[in-house]
């Protein structure tokens, strides 16, 4: 099909992004005088029904939220020869799938866009929303280095399930081997639209049919770090069978030049059982942040950067970082005893001034002395007094004549 040269109000551009169902545009608002992206699904019948209510869905939320990085949501409505579309805040710049394919991104800035969309999903989470859709294709990273989460058009709200009308999967039958349930897993997630998300960021509780929960964001969220940290799945496989399997009867695939700190945090935030993974954003972020290779600078910037406001512009009175010994020879076998202080540093401005504040520390101002006894004032008092006398007694003949 031909593209559009409207949607709605909007005047198309030129497309940015096609998938399977649908075309993402670059478009203009002649009202507001500003560019926005559009997505439109080309669906029709209940999918179509579907498609609007994931769309309104995802408005609502954006509304609801409200938070620098989270991709805002302008306008949802549907085009008769088109489908449903979705107006959104656009972006410049590319995903972080895009970024991970490209291996454009240093440790530092890898770690800075965690820590934003970090944010981003812990306030989905305070909301009891949950995304259900963790992966770094749905994070953007504008030009500007600001970290967008975006695509919430299957979250759930906790305690009001049924708000979605898709089912979750079955389990599988008692006695089906392994490898016949990611068979059949895989068949269904591919074939029948049951499962809605990302099979292989996905944790083995949601695969085997439970509902998302916080847990299971936090552990899609550790599998799009672990990606953009390392290059590589979690959970590697030649395809989506494969990548069930692994899921659901394997470890976490470490590759073996990971530092064993790295090792440690992501095996327990890819744990097969949620209750043995972290139980907050902010800690599984601190415990990676504190196992980073690189100086520590580095990381004192990183943990500055944690502290900061929840949208990330403001700033606080205090926080910390963990600073450790340089690390052993390799061989020495002394990694684990690596020595961790705290230091408390107060943070004035937005940008990372701990590095600076350590270095260049200006002495105290010394305060005026408020004890003891000040003479200056002593001194006031006694010439004011004789001022006083010496007034008295000029005046002391003249009003002896006075009668009252």
């Amino acid at each position: 099909m031909a593209d559009p040269r409207t949607i709605g109000r909007y005047q198309i551009l030129h497309p940015i992004g096609q998938g399977g169902m649908g075309t993402v545009y670059l478009a203009e608002d002649p009202l507001l005088k500003r560019r926005v992206a559009i997505k439109v699904v080309r669906v029709t019948g209940a999918a179509r029904h579907q498609a609007t209510l994931r769309f309104r869905r995802e408005a609502e939320i954006s509304a609801q939220l409200n938070h620098p990085n989270l991709v805002t949501v302008f306008d949802v409505g549907v085009e008769e020869d088109l489908g449903p579309f979705l107006a959104m805040e656009y972006v410049e710049g590319k995903s972080l799938g895009r970024h991970i394919k490209d291996r454009d991104l240093d440790t530092e800035t890898s770690a800075r866009v965690l820590i934003q969309a970090m944010r981003a999903l812990r306030a989905a989470h305070r909301r009891a929303i949950v995304h259900r859709d963790v992966k770094p294709d749905n994070i953007l990273l504008s030009e500007e280095g600001r970290a967008k989460l975006m695509d919430f058009g299957i979250a759930r709200t906790l305690g009001h399930m049924s708000l979605s009308p898709e089912q979750s999967l079955d389990l599988a039958p008692v006695g089906e081997d392994g490898a016949a349930l990611a068979q059949t897993l895989a068949l269904r997630l591919t074939s029948s639209g049951d499962f809605l998300g990302s099979p292989a960021y996905a944790p083995p509780e949601v695969l085997r049919g439970g509902e998302g929960t916080p847990a299971s964001d936090r552990y899609s969220f550790a599998a799009t770090a672990f990606e953009l940290l390392t290059g590589k799945l979690p959970h590697p496989g030649g395809g989506l069978t494969e990548i069930i399997l692994h899921i659901l009867q394997e470890p976490v695939a470490i590759p073996a030049d990971l530092p064993p700190g790295m090792a440690a945090v992501f095996k327990r935030a890819l744990a097969a059982d949620p209750d043995d993974r972290h139980t907050t954003l902010p800690e599984f972020m601190e415990e990676l942040i504190d196992a980073l290779p690189g100086p520590v600078s580095m990381r004192a910037r990183l943990f500055t950067f944690l502290g900061q406001d929840e949208d990330g512009t403001g700033s606080v009175s205090m926080t910390r970082f963990r600073q450790a010994e340089p690390a052993p020879a390799e061989g020495s076998g002394a990694h684990d005893a690596r020595v961790r202080r705290t230091a408390p540093v107060k943070i004035t401005l937005a940008e990372d001034p701990v590095e600076t504040y350590l270095t260049t520390r200006k002495p105290a101002r010394r305060e005026p002395r408020t004890g003891g006894t000040d003479w200056t004032q002593v001194l006031k008092w006694i010439v004011l007094a004789f001022l006083v006398l010496q007034l008295f007694w000029w005046l002391a003949p003249a009003l002896s004549h006075v009668q009252f």
